[in-house]
């Protein structure tokens, strides 16, 4: 008998659906491992996995557990940190639509936290199936060396930053460089949107909530930016840039 879609992580591949695949219509079709897929390849990957919505403050992974499941999100953003004993933690990266996160491990345990900052949807794979099927096909292959290089660079240059930079031009240089990636992923620039909270943002910069308000205040009265019910319209985006990489 014909099945529609695999109905949970532990489901083999192989399986014919009667239905158009959610493939065709959604917007990270074109990102990661997915780009390099043709339809037949796209459904038996599709078919590894399970389509999951995650609420808002909701974790798809914590640090420590078994490594069960890597996650590629449809839609959404998910904060990866690293927590600590004192109940602080470290915000590494900000994963948008078309990006694999929960991959990095730490003898068979998730190295990280994944929370969902806003809603998130996505297609969620069992690890060991999600790794032989990576391992099978050479393209797919580099597609993942490429996504884990990129955020070992993007989580080296943004150490570089909390390390060197002021807490201005630290606001600065994540802003700049969140547009890019808005931009990359096709989504709205301006006003570029932040669901993210002026907390999260304090946790990813290292920074004092305070001392974020205030760095945003900075640059609104310096007529870079305004700031209105999580939006940000960049006026000097050219001063935005020479303040987030000083000579």
């Amino acid at each position: 008998m014909a099945i529609s879609y695999a109905s949970g992580l532990g489901l083999a591949a192989g399986r014919r659906e009667t239905k158009p695949l959610p493939c065709l219509h959604c917007p990270a079709k074109t990102s990661n491992v997915c780009r390099p897929l043709e339809f037949e390849r796209q459904r038996n990957l599709f078919e590894l996995g399970v389509q999951q919505t995650w609420k808002r403050r909701q974790f798809l992974f914590r640090a420590g557990d078994p490594l069960t499941a890597v996650f590629k999100l449809t839609s959404g953003i998910v904060a990866v940190s690293r927590p600590f004993a004192d109940g602080r933690r470290q915000i590494l990266r900000f994963f948008l639509p078309g990006e694999i996160c929960g991959y990095l491990q730490t003898a068979g345990k998730y190295a990280f936290d994944g929370e969902a900052i806003t809603e998130v949807r996505t297609c969620s794979f069992n690890r060991r199936r999600f790794d032989l099927f990576v391992a099978e096909h050479r393209d797919v292959a580099d597609a993942v060396k490429v996504a884990l290089e990129d955020t070992l660079r993007h989580v080296g240059d943004h150490m570089a930053a909390v390390g060197q930079l002021t807490s201005e031009e630290r606001l600065a240089d994540f802003l700049r460089k969140l547009g890019i990636a808005y931009s990359e992923h096709a989504m709205q620039t301006r006003p570029l949107l932040l669901p993210m909270k002026r907390s999260h943002i304090a946790e990813y910069l290292g920074l004092r909530l305070e001392t974020v308000s205030r760095a945003f205040s900075k640059l609104s009265k310096r007529g870079i930016l305004d700031l209105d019910e999580g939006r940000v319209l960049i006026h000097d985006p050219a001063g935005l840039a020479h303040l987030s990489e000083p000579d």
